[in-house]
């Protein structure tokens, strides 16, 4: 298997990254999670997870589903297996989230505290899929709650791995939450007690690490947070400053020119199915992009911003005028003057 995944990315993402992925197939790439709920009763709202833009991949993205009671879920699955199986590679049921909102309504993490409904959804959803397309599917999840919650969790995942094609466990516990010092021998455990493939998650930061994880006996390696903003983690490469900015600018134009896509393709959705954009149809949005306009966009790219200029000089500062960015134009000032500062 041998796989460098990264774990979860916005359609616009996954595009920014084509270049270094394209035509190997040992990258993959996940969805962000997508509400089968809120799909299942007004796609509007969420149907934009389901964007992706044409590319050259070997691989199609995995489609990674929550938050769903069981007739939801398995209903987002027939539509989408139904609507879009020429769009996706598989399906992933994300049992992992530690976000206190999800959990609250019992999806992510919390899923974990009922193993017995979780498994009975597991198993319902493994039987919709196989029996209905060539998708895989598949599970994330932790090493649970404490480590005294270990051995109940090795069981409960030994049980899924009946069910599911691979599964991808972050090694640590919702209690760790943001640890730093990576312990992967549970996963290594569950990895010497299952026949199917294991994908190692958790605290990846860069290329180097990546394949001393995967050196250790694992089928796979996922990369989450150390991939924002920074596609050449998957790779070697050291890019220059000059490189950052222009991918950048390419990246902010890219996503304002999806917004705009998306403010037209959700009016015209027609039973769960929005029409895919194409490259050619992105740059009709990107040359009509308006400079001196505050989109949404600039709001959302700073996460991806922050990260791009991680590991700079002066990042408190540079931070400060990027959270002041209102506008492409004024962006673009601020990246002139990155070197300087």
């Amino acid at each position: 298997m041998d796989w460098i995944t990264n774990a979860a990315t916005r359609f616009i993402t996954e595009n920014i990254f084509q270049k270094y992925w394209e035509e190997n197939d040992s990258f993959h790439t996940w969805t962000e999670f997508m509400n089968a709920d809120g799909f299942v009763i007004n796609p509007a709202w969420v149907i934009k997870h389901l964007i992706t833009i044409e590319n050259n991949w070997a691989n199609k993205p995995i489609l990674q589903l929550f938050w769903g009671r069981k007739e939801y879920l398995l209903k987002a699955v027939e539509i989408i297996l139904d609507t879009y199986k020429d769009l996706f590679s598989g399906i992933e049921l994300n049992t992992w989230c530690p976000s206190n909102t999800v959990m609250k309504s019992w999806w992510g993490s919390d899923m974990l505290k009922h193993r017995p409904e979780t498994l009975d959804i597991i198993q319902s959803l493994s039987e919709k899929i196989h029996q209905s397309s060539d998708f895989s599917f598949s599970v994330k999840s932790r090493a649970w709650l404490t480590d005294e919650d270990k051995p109940e969790q090795l069981i409960f995942l030994r049980e899924v791995s009946h069910f599911v094609d691979f599964i991808t466990v972050h090694w640590r516990t919702l209690k760790q939450l943001y640890a730093w010092d990576a312990d992967f021998s549970f996963i290594k455990e569950l990895k010497q007690s299952v026949s199917i493939p294991v994908i190692a998650n958790g605290w990846i930061e860069n290329y180097e690490q990546a394949c001393n994880v995967l050196s250790q006996g694992f089928d796979g390696v996922m990369i989450w947070q150390a991939a924002i903003g920074n596609p050449w983690v998957f790779t070697n490469y050291v890019p220059s400053l000059d490189e950052k900015k222009e991918l950048m600018i390419e990246h902010l134009c890219l996503m304002i020119a999806c917004e705009e896509y998306f403010k037209d393709a959700v009016e015209k959705i027609d039973w769960y199915s929005i029409k895919q954009p194409l490259l050619s149809d992105l740059n009709i949005y990107k040359d009509k992009i308006d400079e001196e306009y505050p989109y949404h966009s600039l709001v959302e790219f700073r996460k991806y911003a922050f990260q791009y200029i991680k590991g700079l000089g002066n990042v408190k500062e540079k931070k400060r005028m990027l959270l002041e960015v209102k506008t492409v134009k004024s962006f673009k000032e601020i990246l002139n003057q990155l070197g300087d500062l």
